[in-house]
């Protein structure tokens, strides 16, 4: 968007703090924004104008309590799909005894909304709020498949040269819009070694808005116990979509 360069350098420092880096100097910042020290502490003076950032030390900022409301204000924007999809990945997790994970795009990354593990010994394990790379295994890859061209463009231009032919060959545009327009992909030790998995979209209203998913090592999922979990995931996205729906329509 033209003319928007100020604004966009702005909410790129804030969106600098995160979990992993919660403090920033002005000096710092500058340089990961490749940002004159002057104009980094205009856009810090500004934030914490609105009562965005706060001193953390005599040289650091941190964000303030304000921006829980921002967060409370992105879980009632959407629906509870922890809660929604709790029941179903519980059912089909105890049928394959594998984990079972729903995940959820914010910004260029996927995130574990919830998981089911399996009861197995060698299980996939996964955090809430665990971040996975777009473009790596099938429940992220499910959402950068949702993705327009020109965003999943701009995203892959700095990943493809770190990958390998065959892994490119999988996020090419015509096999992304393939997944899409199906509405399932599956990976193979895409992200772990050993690991085979397979996902699915939920949607609302016909918008992809997560992903479903299980994982399973290949020693113990052969090609008609992967292609039941295919089945059970599929439909399992299929039940989710129409609760999130359901609960949608029953609160307009």
């Amino acid at each position: 968007m033209s003319g928007a360069g100020s604004s966009r350098k702005l909410l790129s420092a804030l969106l600098c703090f995160t979990e992993e880096r919660p403090t920033w100097t002005v000096t710092d910042l500058a340089s990961e924004l490749d940002l004159s020290v002057t104009s980094t502490y205009r856009y810090v003076a500004l934030l914490r104008e609105v009562g965005l950032l706060d001193s953390a030390s005599q040289n650091a900022y941190r964000v303030t309590d304000r921006v829980l409301s921002l967060a409370g204000a992105c879980e009632a924007a959407q629906a509870p799909l922890a809660e929604i999809a709790l029941p179903v990945m519980t059912r089909v997790r105890d049928e394959i005894d594998e984990t079972v994970l729903v995940a959820r795009r914010g910004g260029a990354a996927a995130y574990c909304v919830d998981r089911v593990e399996s009861r197995r010994p060698v299980r996939l394990q996964f955090d809430r709020g665990q971040a996975m790379s777009l473009h790596a295994g099938s429940l992220a890859r499910m959402l950068l498949a949702s993705m327009s061209t020109s965003e999943r463009a701009r995203y892959l231009e700095p990943v493809l040269a770190t990958l390998s032919a065959a892994r490119t060959a999988m996020l090419t545009d015509e096999v992304l819009d393939h997944a899409h327009a199906v509405g399932w992909t599956e990976s193979f030790e895409e992200v772990d070694e050993g690991i085979w998995g397979c996902a699915a979209a939920i949607t609302s209203q016909g918008a992809v808005i997560a992903s479903v998913g299980t994982a399973a090592p290949i020693f113990r999922s052969d090609q008609a116990c992967r292609d039941r979990m295919i089945e059970l995931i599929r439909q399992a996205a299929k039940e989710i979509s129409v609760e999130v729906d359901r609960h949608w329509a029953s609160s307009d």
